[in-house]
């Protein structure tokens, strides 16, 4: 367990309510007291993902993941429990006391953590030149020519790194950061052939590149006239993985959530100007193709994605190349065409905002959108130009993994060349259905049932609470659910009954992941006399508990000499029994 004093860790849980902990990853839709989503621990695509606010749980019933709001950012961040808790505490401004480090593990002292502080000096930095220094003055003209403002250079963190050799170097010299730690981040390079550092980033915009919480990771830094490279991007470090950033994501996740699509695009000024027209679900890719993480990224916040990539060679690539991901993953995506010659910066700035809204609703899904520009491409009137197409389209259309789209397509394309669909079956070669998903275990026996029916009334009803008490729990509860039962009992006498406090206490993983499947949902238990209820589980409790004695005598019944005293014993308390259980009828 952690060093973390206990009420500390309670504040965090108070002070972190799991809605808003899991809204910051995923998108979360009301479903009576419940909020549901798609789970981002496992793949699929209908909603199995809940979340009980009241309780501050939440539960798969996909894949049985289940927990706290510690236990859902320790997989999605990979965190330890400590870890966790120190994470969201940051987040909510409790302070974790923390004993003081010895030498050696500061000198060790994470180097994330140290990554993160170099490039917030450097994003600080970059920030003052283009805001006030003189050096920054050629930023300044270049962002007003491109129409845009102090605010929006301010929301994207825009910097710009003057002309000079070493302006940063002396700059995180004079902050104490090593040199090396810098060049190990992509801020500084080594001379060559002498002693020193100079800066990688000069006479560029910069863009702050920037994690899921706005923390700055890299830099994307722009030349303002035609020289080449037009782009630098800072490269892979510990705190930055390209396949798994996506530019923007900070400042989208609200966006993508509350309108459930996303809108992909290539480059920094395309973000911008989207996002400035009012497009606040706007991501872009940071020169690198789509990955499964970014798609799984985008999954997250939203249920589709809307792709805007550049109508030349390059551009048909990527987008066949998301396409291909997009299928496998099954994620619905559209592609939006912008007229040719165009970019969405060039598109808005020429057309405004409102112009592009119908070029979203326009927007094919990306499998049709590729199947036409392949048709448009090739001459199909001849034989050679059907094989040619079928070629092409058939290894993408094996990977639509639901068969009444894949059918569909399948028709349409068929219809469009003039082949047989069975010809086409030939050649792609269709998946064969997913194995079907095992039948779940045996249910509990039925004082099991019970049992768990008079947990989820004390979790619901505090009077219920007090009856099980007063009643006795290890005349209720067996095994496992009397410690819990019990737990819950204690937990209650100190004030309000935590329970995903208690069920932190759980150790068995396939235990924990039960029990809350079985708290998460409580609607049926809305309106119901719970003391009626409570008595009613306490008589099939004791029924199950008189058969389960009359078995046992009769059983023993069955060996006893009918001379000997302990048969009538037998017999009497088998007749006490009866009348007890006809009682209870």
């Amino acid at each position: 367990m952690s060093m973390i004093p206990d009420e500390k860790v309670r504040e965090v849980r108070e002070r972190a309510p799991i809605l808003q902990v899991i809204s910051d990853y995923m998108s979360l839709r009301k479903s009576g007291a419940n909020y549901q989503g798609i789970c981002p621990f496992h793949g699929e695509k209908t909603p199995s993902f809940n979340v009980n606010p009241a309780r501050g749980i939440f539960h798969c019933f996909g894949c049985g993941a289940g927990g706290n709001s510690f236990d859902f950012v320790m997989r999605m961040e990979g965190l330890s429990f400590p870890q966790a808790v120190k994470f969201l505490a940051k987040k909510v401004g409790v302070e974790i006391p923390e004993r003081p480090l010895s030498r050696d593990e500061k000198r060790k002292m994470d180097e994330q953590e140290q990554a993160f502080h170099i490039n917030d000096l450097a994003c600080e930095y970059y920030r003052r030149v283009l805001e006030s220094d003189e050096a920054g003055a050629a930023g300044r003209g270049y962002l007003q020519q491109r129409g845009v403002d102090q605010e929006t250079a301010a929301t994207y963190r825009m910097g710009f790194a003057p002309a000079g050799w070493d302006n940063l170097a002396k700059f995180l010299q004079r902050k104490g950061v090593p040199q090396e730690q810098a060049e190990k981040l992509g801020l500084l390079r080594k001379r060559e052939g002498r002693d020193g550092y100079y800066d990688t980033f000069r006479n560029r915009l910069l863009f702050t590149i920037s994690d899921l919480h706005g923390r700055a990771i890299g830099f994307g830094g722009r030349v303002m006239d035609d020289s080449l490279p037009k782009y630098i991007n800072s490269p892979e470090s510990v705190v930055y993985h390209k396949s798994e950033v996506l530019f923007g994501v900070d400042l989208a996740k609200k966006g993508m959530r509350e309108q459930g699509s996303a809108i992909v695009v290539e480059g920094y000024f395309d973000h911008l100007a989207l996002y400035r027209a009012g497009y606040t679900n706007v991501v872009a890719t940071c020169g690198t193709a789509l990955t499964p993480p970014h798609v799984k990224l985008l999954r997250r916040y939203a249920e589709r994605a809307y792709m805007l990539f550049d109508g030349d060679e390059a551009g048909r690539k990527a987008t066949v190349r998301s396409m291909e991901l997009f299928l496998e993953e099954g994620f619905p995506a559209r592609v939006v065409e912008v007229p040719s010659g165009d970019d969405p910066d060039t598109f808005i700035r020429r057309e405004g905002g409102a112009a592009f809204a119908p070029l979203l609703e326009q927007s094919l899904p990306i499998f049709e959108s590729f199947y036409l520009g392949v048709l448009k491409s090739l001459d199909i009137r001849g034989v050679e130009g059907k094989v040619a197409f079928v070629n092409e389209v058939s290894p993408r259309l094996s990977k639509i993994s639901d068969p009444v789209e894949r059918g569909l397509y399948e028709k349409e394309i068929c219809r469009a060349v003039g082949i047989d669909q069975a010809m086409l079956h030939k050649r792609v070669g269709i998946p064969a259905a997913a194995p079907r998903p095992q039948q779940s275990k045996a249910a509990p026996p039925r004082n099991a049932a019970t049992e768990e029916v008079l947990l989820t009334l004390m979790a619901k009803y505090p009077e219920v609470v007090l009856r099980v008490r007063d009643h006795g729990a290890d005349k209720l509860f067996s095994g496992a659910h009397l410690r819990l039962a019990e737990a819950m009992i204690a937990e209650a006498g100190q004030g309000d009954l935590d329970l995903s406090r208690v069920l932190e206490q759980i150790e068995s993983p396939e235990e924990r992941s039960r029990l809350f499947s079985l708290f998460v949902e409580d609607a049926h238990l809305e309106d119901m006399n719970a003391v009626k209820a409570f008595e009613q589980c306490c008589q099939a409790l004791e029924r199950h508990a008189l058969k389960g004695g009359g078995k046992a005598l009769a059983r023993e019944l069955a060996t006893v000499d009918p001379d000997s005293p302990r048969y009538l014993e037998i017999l009497a308390e088998l007749e006490r029994l009866r009348n007890k259980k006809s009682k209870l009828l």
